[in-house]
């Protein structure tokens, strides 16, 4: 058989999946596609087939591949555009077919970052505050301009509100172990702090929540703490940095690494992003 001729020598359907075939070329193997792509392209055995056409097919049938893959993923849960591309990415599937992929899927409105934020944070705003829902859409890839105006939504009443049911709860745990109405109090500033919510509005709860008078017991001390806080921060952030560098140099997932580090310890997403920004200088989101 004359070599320059790519002929269709046999199509085998394969046995643990159906809709897949083997495609043999010259009495070799050639490679395996969607069985949907024989009906399209016409293949049958004997038929002579140019090289071009060859490698369209296989271009088809990564990218009926990849959406497939995709709509699995989509299936379990809604997910953002950046977790989609970077789960194809790990996935093997190249550029193009992961452009292609994502097309088709914002085109049937399977990927929509708008509505992911949306969803995400009616979700979550009964739980968490705007700082922790905020740094996790962040995260996720969504991008700042649209966090920002679905949180427009969330008012600083229904904030407070969902942060009072929080502290009430966590305020009744604590007096079944602690005496001390510092100690309570420090808890309980952390724990609405982890939370997400902006020091105005967990000192609010605080002074609602707390059995005493908090504003007396903090007078001279308030403006004094949130400056040896700030100071911490940054020192508990240059530390960390020191560590990560050594082994890993990129600077995004450096980024991520330290601000995920510091959100575990209690501080705002607003305070760690400037530190953050000071400290890794060449980082821009």
């Amino acid at each position: 058989m004359n070599k320059d001729k790519y002929v269709i020598t046999k199509i085998e359907v394969q046995k643990r999946n159906k809709d897949r075939v083997n495609i043999y070329i010259n009495d070799e193997f050639a490679f395996a596609c969607s069985a949907e792509l024989v009906y399209t392209h016409s293949l049958s055995k004997d038929k002579i087939i140019e090289k071009d056409n060859l490698e369209e097919i296989v271009n088809e049938d990564n990218y009926i591949k990849c959406k497939n893959t995709s709509l699995k993923m989509i299936e379990k849960s809604y997910k953002t555009e950046k977790q989609i591309t970077d789960k194809l990415i790990e996935k093997g599937y190249d550029e193009k077919v992961i452009e292609r992929t994502k097309e088709f899927l914002k085109q049937y409105d399977f990927i929509n970052d708008n509505k992911y934020a949306q969803m995400y944070i009616k979700d979550k705003m009964n739980s968490q505050g705007r700082n922790k829902i905020k740094y996790a859409l962040i995260n996720k890839g969504i991008s700042e301009e649209i966090i920002n105006e679905k949180l427009c939504y969330i008012n600083k009443e229904s904030e407070e509100s969902s942060a009072l049911k929080l502290a009430e709860k966590k305020y009744n745990l604590l007096i079944k172990s602690e005496q001390d109405i510092r100690n309570i109090n420090k808890k309980l500033r952390e724990y609405l702090i982890r939370k997400g919510y902006n020091l105005d509005i967990v000192q609010s709860i605080l002074n609602q929540v707390v059995k005493q008078d908090i504003n007396n017991i903090y007078e001279n001390e308030a403006e004094d703490k949130v400056n040896e806080d700030i100071d911490k921060l940054y020192e508990l952030a240059e530390k960390r940095y020191r560590i990560l560098i050594k082994s890993e140099s990129d600077v995004r997932k450096l980024y991520k690494k330290l601000g995920d580090y510091l959100l575990r310890r209690g501080y705002s997403w607003n305070d760690i992003k400037a530190a953050l920004n000071n400290i890794i200088k060449d980082y821009y989101i």
